[in-house]
């Protein structure tokens, strides 16, 4: 292993064709792997670091960083400051530490944790898992079958394509399950429930009537929705659960919620947007 240490100023270092330690110290530093399984520490600063090939370990540091895995199944860390991290190809994590992060996972079967501040986090293709931390976070978990947990916060969660999981945690956040077949928990808190066209069958586990709210296209697949009441009138009991008929092989089923409460009462549960 080569061993390649930066100083107090502002460094460029360039690996070699194998396994490379990486330290920029101080500075804003640019640190490239190349090939092989490298570790690279950006220090203090605000320091670009490129894994390349291979499974590399990026840890920013202090400073606002930009951390890319490139090729092969890393670990980014991006530490204090606001990072910007990519994972590139392969099956990686990403860490965005302290402050306001944005998380691209790329392509492959990434796990993306935002920790603290208010982050961006997108899980790209792949199975993916997306965990939001402490602060108003904005998760997208793309294409694959995913699982997005919203943590404190109010946060936005967005499916995307793909059978997925979502589950909002505390606080007011507003949950999206996309294409597919999605299962959906709003946590604690008065969550927003999106459903439009082409979103699959889904199911919400702990819909609160008066407290969530689930909001549904106007007119979605074709079918004349205009208000809660229309929209009432597609409900049926499946097992004790309320089964919402949206149409062209879409629904909506709320565990544990009865079809009487919501023809009683339409207006605790859509809105119609």
């Amino acid at each position: 292993m080569a061993t390649l240490p930066g100083g107090n100023y502002d460094d460029v270092i360039t690996g070699t064709n194998g396994n490379d330690f990486i330290d920029g110290g101080k500075g804003d530093d640019i640190l490239m792997g190349g090939n092989g399984h490298d570790t690279i520490l950006g220090g203090d600063g605000r320091d670009a670091l490129f894994g390349g090939n291979g499974d590399d370990l990026l840890s920013g540091g202090s400073g606002a960083d930009v951390l890319d895995g490139g090729n092969g199944n890393d670990t980014l860390d991006g530490g204090d400051g606001d990072d910007y991290l990519s994972g590139g190809n392969g099956d990686d994590v990403l860490i965005g530490g302290r402050s306001n992060d944005i998380l691209d996972g790329g392509n492959g079967d990434d796990v993306l944790s935002g920790g603290d501040g208010a982050d961006i986090l997108r899980g790209g293709n792949g199975d993916d898992v997306l965990m939001g931390g402490g602060h108003n976070d904005y998760l997208d978990g793309g294409a694959g079958n995913d699982i997005l947990m919203g943590g404190t916060g109010d946060d936005i969660l967005k499916g995307g394509e793909g059978d997925d999981y979502l589950d909002g945690g505390a606080g007011k956040d507003i949950l999206d399950g996309g294409a597919g077949n999605d299962i959906l928990v709003g946590g604690a808190g008065n969550d927003i429930f999106v459903f439009s066209g082409g979103g699959g069958q889904d199911v919400v586990l702990d819909f609160r009537a008066g407290e969530d709210i689930l909001q549904i296209e106007r007119n979605i697949n074709g079918l004349e929705i205009n208000d809660a009441s229309d929209l009432a009138a597609r409900v049926t009991d499946m097992g004790g659960n309320a089964m919402i008929d949206l149409g062209n092989g879409d629904s909506i089923m709320l565990k544990g919620v009865s079809a009487d409460e919501v023809h009683n009462n339409p207006n605790d549960f859509f809105v119609i947007h």
